[in-house]
């Protein structure tokens, strides 16, 4: 990894500047076309928006596991965003991201950015379901994806401040899932990844974009999901 320890924090509490988000980008051990791509959703990122520590615990639960504690300490001051790894508190939703594109370059070195964050994505929710609050939550949701998929979409709801996620049967194998949230590219990969992993390995799960649009910095997605 490139040694940008020292580099400016992206600010996720308000407004960020070209060279801010540029420098973080540069930081990343991706393609060019996947650093731009990552320094434009940063300047695009609705300030504000805050999400559960959960998320940031999940993510440091994955590199400590795989690189070590001191990879995953190094990835935080790359960041610029300290030890966040409480669940119960709420930090910036861009710090997440930033944290996100950083352990999809470890994990998945070889990977273009959409595939390396899928992939990440897919380990949210088994590291979610192995912690204490993960276990007691899915033992409620089940593993049934006509059930677990509308509870994980309330969840989410509590989960990310100004995201909206809504989802409804559509037949015995299928749900729609609306949701509005920050207009970032490779949204639709995460959420992928997301639900794959929530879905039991037995079952093949499908998920298609059937609508997005994007306005006053936020994006509306329509996904249809068959199992």
């Amino acid at each position: 990894m490139p040694a940008s320890v020292h580099a400016q924090p992206v600010r996720s509490d308000g407004k960020i500047s070209i060279a801010a988000a540029n420098d973080f980008a540069q930081q990343l051990t991706a393609r060019r076309d996947d650093q731009q791509m990552v320094a434009r959703n940063l300047l695009l990122f609705p300030p504000g928006i805050m999400v559960r520590g959960i998320f940031f615990e999940g993510l440091s639960r994955i590199v400590a596991e795989t690189h070590g504690p001191s990879a995953m300490a190094e990835l935080l001051a790359r960041a610029g965003i300290g030890a966040k790894t409480t669940a119960f508190r709420s930090y910036p939703h861009r710090d997440f991201y930033k944290l996100y594109y950083l352990s999809a370059c470890l994990l998945h070195p070889r990977a273009p950015m959409a595939e390396a964050l899928r992939l990440v994505a897919r380990t949210f929710f088994p590291i979610f379901k192995s912690s204490l609050l993960g276990r007691t939550m899915s033992a409620l949701m089940g593993e049934r994806p006509a059930t677990l998929l509308p509870l994980l979409a309330r969840a989410y709801n509590l989960s990310v401040e100004g995201n909206e996620h809504h989802a409804e049967l559509a037949g015995e194998r299928a749900l729609l899932w609306r949701c509005e949230v920050e207009p970032v590219e490779w949204y639709t990969e995460t959420f992928s990844g997301i639900v794959e992993g929530a879905i039991p390995p037995d079952l093949t799960v499908n998920v298609n974009v059937e609508e997005r649009s994007a306005q006053a910095g936020r994006a509306r997605y329509h996904f249809r999901i068959t199992w």
